[in-house]
């Protein structure tokens, strides 16, 4: 089985191997609970940088020099780059069974102030495109554009546009995304009922924030698939179904409690 993050920040003020390890075990708590064995989990994490983080391709510059050998990239962990599928698989220095695969991706934000992910994409993608344009320069790129939910993020004017966008989808690879910094208090989006109406699935994801008890919480909201092919890797074969559109998305995980998150949204006005 493969448990997916698929909205993962790795700000400076994250202790990294705090948030491999909890990311590995997070995915394998979540695979107990689904009464799932802990050895056929694969976690996978698809990073979502902004325009001014760099974290994968320092790794993978890092990794690239040493030839495909593994290369130390925290106190306990090391990892591996895949040219080929553009891919890294970290794993425990001490407990090298003990592994996660992660997939480079970009958060874009529109002309509209309206985000956009952009999955398995280590190219740069413009900030400031129209949305229409920011979604088709993500699949020209072979990226995977998903539009996340976020607090505030979908009120309002940019409500609208994405409402308005959605009624005029047609055809195309997009997804929506939930993420697990939802309070319990929030109501199911009505944006991710019109997309399921136009066959549009929701991506969940942690999306962590700039905050550093925030790193625990990887890998801890998600969504798992059943790898149907033993002879590739998670990461290949996600990337694989995902852009198929034919994907069976099983959500897991918990919304933030509410008193957590509102203390995190009082933690970040006033850490500035």
């Amino acid at each position: 089985m493969i448990f997916v993050d698929a909205h993962v920040h790795i700000y400076d003020c994250f202790d990294v191997d705090l948030l491999f390890d909890s990311a590995v075990d997070n995915c394998i708590q979540a695979a107990k609970q689904l009464g799932m064995s802990a050895e056929a989990v694969f976690p996978v994490l698809l990073l979502t940088e902004g325009v001014t983080d760099n974290w994968y391709q320092r790794l993978q510059q890092t990794a690239g020099s040493k030839e495909q050998a593994a290369c130390e990239i925290s106190a306990h962990w090391d990892g591996q780059f895949s040219r080929e599928m553009d891919s890294l698989v970290v794993y425990r220095r001490d407990n090298p069974e003990k592994k996660l695969y992660l997939a480079p991706g970009r958060q874009i934000v529109t002309s509209e102030k309206i985000e956009v992910l952009a999955l398995f994409c280590s190219d740069t993608i413009q900030n400031g495109l129209a949305l229409e344009d920011t979604i088709a320069a993500i699949r020209q790129s072979r990226g995977i554009p998903v539009l996340p939910w976020g607090v505030g993020k979908w009120l309002g004017k940019r409500g609208r546009r994405i409402r308005d966008f959605l009624l005029a989808y047609k055809e195309g690879l997009l997804f929506l995304g939930d993420n697990g910094g939802r309070p319990g208090f929030w109501p199911t989006p009505t944006l991710f009922t019109q997309g399921l109406e136009k066959n549009i699935s929701v991506l969940p994801g942690t999306d962590p924030l700039p905050l550093p008890d925030e790193a625990v919480r990887v890998g801890s909201f998600g969504f798992y698939l059943q790898e149907s092919e033993q002879d590739v890797s998670p990461i290949e074969f996600l990337q694989r179904t995902l852009h198929s559109g034919k994907a069976e998305i099983f959500p897991y995980g918990d919304l933030q409690k509410n008193r957590v998150f509102l203390a995190n949204q009082l933690r970040l006005r006033f850490s500035f």
